[in-house]
Formats: C-alpha cells, structure tokens, sequence
C-alpha cells in the first residue's frame, strides 16, 4: 500500500507571501494545526498553528518564519506504515507528500491513513484470531497450514511484543465467522488462543470454550 494511492485533495497548501492572518483563516475552516507550505510546487515545510499565534502582526508575511518552519514529509512510494509511525510519534493531523523528485503533490490526512489501514488490514468480512506465543514458537507456516486445512484464507496478519514477558501476541484476520474448527486446532496443536473477535459468539472467554471443547471431547 503506497501513499500516493491515498493523498488527499481536501486541503489546500498556503504561500511564503501569505500573511499569519490569513493562514490561521484557513487553519480554522479546515480544523487543523499545521499547512504545508509551498511554492511552485516546491515544499518548504509546514508551518503550526502555535507558531502563528505567537506572533504580534497579524499582516506578517510567512515566509520570515521560515527558519521555524517544520522539514516534515512523506514520499508518495513510502508504505502507509511509515505515515502512521510519523502521526503516531509526533501527533500531526496531516503529512505533506512529495514525488521522487521532491516536488510537492498533496497531503495524507488521519482519515486517509484509517482508510488505508483498513484495507491493508483486512475489511472484508471475517474473525480475527488472537494468538499468544513464544518468542521462538512463532511458526507462522504451521498456523497458516492450520488455518487454510479448515478451507479458511487468511486476510492479514500482525504482531506484537507482549509488554514485560518473552511473549508474543500474534493477530490473524481470515475470511470467515464460523472458526469454531480452526479454534479446536490451535488448541490440539499447543497453540494458546487468547482471543477471538466477530466470530458470531456472545461468550468472550476464551478458556471457558476451551474447557467447554475439551469436556465435550472428553479430554
């Protein structure tokens, strides 16, 4: 998922020559803290709302501020999981994006970046498994065989470090509801499911089915 597929037109860039008043206007009707400064499609930086509301003239000129102004930017090839470590880290409500020849192209916004992540994530319909594993059991082949053995596609996958343990926490989205048979199957095969989300059931204890399952079975 490239950037470029998601930059938006919503917003208008403001020029060095416009004045502090009239970029605050903008910053108002268009509810954000930070415009992307440019000039013939050169980009110069972004200029904040905090910046602009320490100054005492209102008629003055942007572009003496432009020591100030912040060197933020985004290229149009980058993957979307850059844009949202940059908005992640440092809170910005936009992010200017440049071509390969550093020219100015637009800007990816938060809902933008929501956009894009539900798509790489998986928007279609379906469970999503929740897997806490080992450092070193983090086989995905062998879940992935599980998995698909149950004529089930996975849509996504994520994973994370459990904080304060050797633990990791592993997400799969697949394309159905009805996992009660990939859920068996983890557990037959040692793996520790510790959630499931929208797969049609009202109990949300996992241990609890498990229990369940295994009485049933009479294991």
């Amino acid at each position: 998922m490239f950037i470029g597929q998601y930059i938006s037109s919503d917003f208008h860039e403001v020029l060095p020559k416009d004045t502090v008043n009239f970029v605050l206007n903008n910053m108002n009707e268009f509810q954000v803290k930070y415009l992307p400064v440019v000039s013939n499609g050169r980009y110069h930086g972004l200029i904040s709302e905090d910046l602009l509301l320490e100054q005492i003239d209102g008629h003055l000129p942007i572009e003496v501020l432009s020591t100030k102004f912040k060197p933020i930017y985004l290229f149009d090839y980058q993957h979307i999981y850059d844009a949202l470590q940059l908005i992640a880290s440092y809170d910005y409500c936009i992010i200017p994006i440049l071509n390969k020849n550093h020219e100015y192209i637009g800007i990816l916004t938060k809902q933008s970046l929501l956009v894009a992540l539900n798509e790489t994530l998986g928007y279609q319909e379906g469970a999503i498994i929740v897997l806490e594993l080992g450092m070193r059991d983090n086989a995905l082949s062998h879940i992935a065989r599980l998995i698909e053995a149950e004529n089930t596609l996975i849509l996504s996958t994520a994973v994370r470090p459990v904080a304060e343990s050797s633990k990791l926490e592993l997400t799969i989205k697949v394309n159905k509801t009805n996992i009660a048979a990939i859920v068996s199957s983890l557990w037959r095969n040692d793996y520790v499911v510790k959630a499931t989300f929208r797969d049609g059931g009202d109990q949300s204890d996992i241990q609890d089915r498990y229990d369940l399952l295994m009485n049933y079975l009479d294991l």
